[in-house]
């Protein structure tokens, strides 16, 4: 049914809604630069790529608390929040599954090899983000696995090559609201000619909407310090060490049970060291990273914790050549080694090589072509070939694209593991070691286009052949290939390479920045729609889970001494009930955040007044596990 929501979501993204920032942000350009489409510094608008950037500043000034809740304002880009301000969120793109998305930092990968429910879980600091890059579609030729649907790309600033405007800075900043809310964010910064460091942290805590039987509280911590160093012309060494803990309400998270009032420990450490030495026609980088991770669920109070103790560690090296010659290229290998220690899952490791190639030719004024292939050899699988091409055609306002590819997916611990390592299992999800990669082949056409400095605009039209998609499905006793701790009374959701997927879909992202009154209007708004076709109607969990219509977008508008800034969201899926918990999902809903800034002595401090979920709309994004109503919260911030 067409609602009044609808019409007010397509008007307000045809009437273009907000992204940069106000006097920092240049004008966004068809030649803004790259680094996700292919791996290497290009501008957008030779990738052939949809690619969309969001400034770092973003975070501070839109009405957000965490990553995923800007993200879930960012064009194309679909966030399912099972917790507030960043206790839990799944990221999705195309219409794929929240494990299809990739994610790194600098350059590597942070996706957790127990879930992709934790890939939201970013141990960097707001305050330190430089940038995000958005890059839609398939990379897994660049990348690697998980690169389906997109790529989400962090920068920080103390890894970045530009120098910072000031050369030291402290930033703090102090809130608090209902639910006996409150977070601090705070950041130092020093540079010299040869070296930057920087340290900072953020913490968000409540005790949370009351839910059945307990309260959605959390406890959210990040703390990060990174350094760089120039030795020379030539040689860099940049290093981070990061640490991430959450505490938090994980009711009907994993489960659709009415004893469900689980609650949740993450606690990570991120470590990347990066080594770049350049010459005269190329570039060397090496990165070595590894995440230590400890999950403790508990299902209830007096039930036993699942602990999972994960490990990944990682090391790629990447050669680049740099010359103005018409063709480039750049090569390279990665390595992975994913384990887990499991009361649950067991003791498992897995290992994985590959190696890829990139290729670019310019031809021409005006035509560029990308070509990449990758070789992955996985010890569980075997090998796969991955390739992809891109191909655009720019002008000085406008760029035609074309790219096509290959795309995968690793099963994660969960998915091959869960309830394996049990004595017995009376009732759940259980995990199958003989899963297959998911496997897709994607093909898009688009058309960019910037109106003088004020309109710019992506339109894409894609479509996704998957097969052997990974989703949990109903499966009687009987035909459960491993019931040794199973018991026949039992209700069971195997994990199965179930689907061949169809999914046809188009996007419209638009952007806007321009003098109202005595003021400044920033603005961006997008539409997502999908559609996909299942042979089988759809026998698994996660299939129809994501919207099958999208628009949101961001509003700014800065005048004076005063900013003024909306988040808006609507969204259209296939409504489910369950019965059992009371709950359910709707087949639409709209959501508006909203936050008002004050700086009465100078734009380095602030006040501000925020609410979140203005309109105090009821809604979830899965079943059993509701969102709070209107929140309302305070602060300030200070720049020194």
């Amino acid at each position: 049914m067409f609602t009044y929501y609808k019409f007010f979501g397509i008007a307000l993204s045809l009437s273009l809604v907000s992204l940069t920032g106000f006097s920092q942000a240049e004008p966004i350009t068809l030649s803004e630069v790259s680094f996700t489409a292919h791996g290497n510094r290009q501008p957008t608008r030779n990738t052939g790529r949809n690619v969309w950037i969001v400034p770092g500043y973003l975070l501070a000034r839109s009405p957000i608390h965490s990553l995923d809740d800007l993200l879930r304002f960012i064009p194309g880009i679909e966030v399912q929040q099972r917790g507030p301000q960043g206790a839990q969120g799944d990221l999705l793109i195309r219409g794929g599954t929240f494990q299809q998305v990739l994610v790194l930092i600098d350059g590597i990968r942070l996706n957790d090899p127990l879930t992709g429910h934790f890939n939201a879980y970013i141990p960097i600091d707001p305050l330190e983000i430089d940038r995000i890059e958005i890059l839609k579609g398939p990379a897994a030729a660049t990348w690697g696995s998980e690169a389906v649907g997109g790529v989400i790309q962090i920068f920080t600033k103390t890894y970045s090559d530009k120098p910072s405007i000031h050369k030291k800075e402290v930033q703090v900043g102090l809130g608090a609201g209902e639910y006996k809310s409150w977070q601090l964010q705070a950041r130092g910064y020093a540079e010299t000619k040869k070296d930057r460091f920087s340290i900072s942290g953020a913490s968000r805590n409540s005790d949370g909407a009351p839910q059945r039987g307990t309260r959605g509280f959390f406890q959210l911590h990040t703390v990060q310090a990174a350094w760089q160093h120039q030795f020379n012309d030539r040689w860099r060494i940049r290093v981070r060490t990061a640490w991430d803990g959450r505490d938090f309400s994980a009711q009907n998270f994993y489960t659709g049970f009415l004893s469900d009032t689980a609650r949740e420990q993450v606690n990570s450490w991120w470590n990347h060291a990066q080594f770049s030495r350049s010459g005269k026609k190329g570039l060397w980088q090496a990165d070595v990273g590894h995440k230590q991770s400890l999950d403790i669920y508990r299902f209830r109070p007096a039930a036993a914790a699942n602990r999972n103790e994960m490990g990944f560690s990682q090391f790629q090296l990447r050669y680049q050549r740099q010359t103005i010659a018409p063709f480039q290229y750049q090569a390279g290998l990665q390595a992975f080694q994913r384990s887990i220690r499991s009361n649950d899952r067991g003791n498992h490791r897995i290992e994985q090589l590959s190696v890829f190639g990139i290729g670019s030719l310019i031809l021409g004024a005006h035509w560029m072509v990308h070509a990449c292939m990758r070789i992955t050899a996985d010890e569980l699988y075997g090998n796969i070939l991955i390739p992809q091409l891109s191909l655009s055609r720019s002008g000085n306002n406008h760029q035609w694209r074309w790219s096509a590819g290959r795309s995968y997916r690793d099963a994660d611990f969960t998915e091959r593991y869960n309830n394996y390592n049990k004595p017995l299992v009376t009732s759940g999800r259980i995990g199958n070691p003989v899963l297959l990669p998911e496997d897709a082949w994607q093909t898009e056409i688009g058309y960019d286009v910037q109106i003088k400095t004020k309109f710019f605009a992506h339109t894409s039209l894609f479509y996704r052949d998957q097969r052997g998609l990974i989703d949990w499905v109903t499966t009687p006793y009987a035909s459960m290939p491993r019931p040794i701790n199973l018991t026949p009374t039992g209700t069971y959701a195997l994990a199965k390479n179930v689907e061949r997927v169809k999914t046809f879909g188009w996007e419209i992202d638009l952007q806007y920045r321009d003098s109202l009154g005595k003021g400044q209007l920033l603005a961006q708004g997008g539409l997502v729609g999908l559609n996909n076709q299942v042979p089988s109607g759809g026998a698994g969990f996660y299939l129809n889970s994501h919207a099958r219509f999208l628009v949101n977008g961001l509003i700014q508008y800065q005048s004076g001494k005063w900013t003024a800034s909306f988040g808006m969201l609507y969204k259209e899926r296939t409504a489910q009930t369950a019965a059992a918990l009371g709950a359910a999902l709707s087949p639409s809903y709209f959501l508006m955040n909203t936050k008002i800034s004050f700086s009465p002595y100078g734009k380095n401090r602030s006040l501000f007044v925020q609410v979140d979920n203005l309109l105090n709309t009821r809604y979830s994004d899965l079943l059993g596990a509701p969102m709070p109503g209107r929140w309302l919260s305070g602060g300030f911030r200070v720049t020194l």
